[in-house]
């Protein structure tokens, strides 16, 4: 699902009621590191990137559950 600005994620996120914290376990950084990357505030590598990615694509096919 590759999205085109780091906002996307956060609304997202937002949208199906996701926590930071299930996308920081997935992903393996902190809650705080991946806020201050979707508000454009700090970088994070491209391939923890390709994990929210992921993240995303399993959320929406069932394969990973939050909450």
């Amino acid at each position: 699902m590759m999205f085109q600005k780091r906002e996307d994620y956060k609304i997202w996120r937002k949208k199906h009621n996701i926590r930071l914290w299930d996308i920081a376990k997935y992903i393996n950084l902190s809650e705080g590191t991946i806020s201050r990357w979707e508000n454009n505030m700090r970088d994070i590598p491209d391939w923890k990137v390709e994990l929210y990615d992921k993240f995303i694509k399993e959320y929406e096919t069932g394969k990973v559950h939050a909450k």
